[in-house]
């Protein structure tokens, strides 16, 4: 072993508008050893995956400035294999329906556990590589 660290952590981009909300999972991701990003609207959010490559991506439903139904569709347009969840405090089955029709993975409804959140990302995205 050379002693340097060649790993990258996982990058994980947040799209929500209420800074109380973005900044908990952020905190929380990164405690956890994720990059994040936090966008604070969408138009934010759909650059930052267009410049950028993500391995996991959260979504409001409700933005200042377009619809996070159009954030997912946006950025699974840049990034098809990125896997999206919705997050959303007006949550219903179908919220969350037409959310995985526009090729999110699932959805959340707020107030949400982070391990719900932490659980999601684990069955999507390959951790095995992100370790020190």
């Amino acid at each position: 072993m050379t002693g340097t660290d060649t790993t990258e952590k996982i990058s994980i981009l947040i799209v929500d508008d209420e800074p109380c909300v973005g900044d908990a999972l952020k905190l929380v991701l990164e405690s956890q050893g994720f990059d994040v990003v936090l966008a604070t609207n969408g138009l934010d959010g759909i650059n930052h995956a267009r410049n950028r490559r993500f391995e996991f991506g959260v979504v409001d439903l409700f933005l200042t400035d377009i619809s996070g139904f159009q954030v997912i569709t946006d950025i699974r347009n840049l990034q098809p294999a990125l896997p999206i969840v919705l997050i959303t405090a007006h949550g219903s089955p179908n919220v969350f329906a037409q959310a995985q029709e526009l090729g999110a993975i699932g959805g959340l409804a707020k107030p949400f556990p982070p391990a719900e959140l932490l659980k999601l990302i684990d069955s999507h995205v390959d951790r095995s590589n992100d370790t020190a």
